[in-house]
């Protein structure tokens, strides 16, 4: 049982004995690159997301860059981006010699504005970044169903809603490629950290 008092609600991330013992653990074991941790953490995120394939990183930002290649980005593919977002989102697209194409939010729980995609699809169009801002879902039923009608990759970039669900779906289970962020300033940090998450081996490999 870990007892909190009034003053680990102004703090972030609140560490621990249990998890200085975790740490040293593994620091002790001289396995830091293999670690059998590691993969535990992967099937944990599987399970969170009902998702078949994960693969740990260094950070979010590497794990968005690796999903943006997975789907087979190329130089001058556009990516639907939204106004609002961390640079994450958007500098890996242009890592790939892709172009952002940045869409206004809609109000209500700050996501991607369906309509505003529309909006902003052209024939060199070859994804969308969508981004569950603050824990709240973005509105996915219409983005996918936009996605599917114009044959377009979803990076789903969860790094703000760890443990959300809409509809009663786990959040990270909608996109070709999810992606959460473990950095400190996020609903599970790690100090730094990041994870891929899809349903393809293909996108996996």
């Amino acid at each position: 049982v870990v007892t909190l008092d009034q003053t680990d609600a102004l703090r972030w991330p609140i560490i621990t004995q249990q998890d200085e013992n975790a740490v040293l653990d593994v620091l002790r074991s001289g396995n830091l690159s293999l670690h059998p941790i590691v993969e535990e953490l992967e099937e944990d995120f599987k399970g969170l997301t009902g998702r078949k394939f994960a693969q740990t990183h260094n950070n979010g930002t590497a794990a968005i860059l690796a999903g943006l290649h997975a789907i087979g980005l190329d130089p001058f593919d556009e990516v639907i981006v939204p106004s609002a977002t961390w640079w994450s989102s958007v500098m890996p697209i242009l890592h790939c010699g892709g172009v952002p194409v940045f869409a206004e939010l809609e109000p209500d729980c700050l996501g991607l504005n369906p309509e505003e995609i529309e909006r902003r699809i052209t024939d060199k169009t070859k994804a969308i970044v969508v981004v569950h801002l603050f824990g709240m879902p973005c509105k996915m039923d219409e983005i996918m169903k936009i996605a599917k009608k114009h044959n377009l990759k979803v990076l789903e970039d969860a790094s703000h809603a760890h443990g959300a669900t809409y509809h009663s779906r786990p959040i990270g289970s909608f996109g070709d490629v999810s992606i959460f962020s473990m950095q400190g300033n996020n609903l599970c940090p790690s100090g730094e950290g990041g994870i891929l998450l899809c349903d393809d081996q293909e996108i996996w490999e």
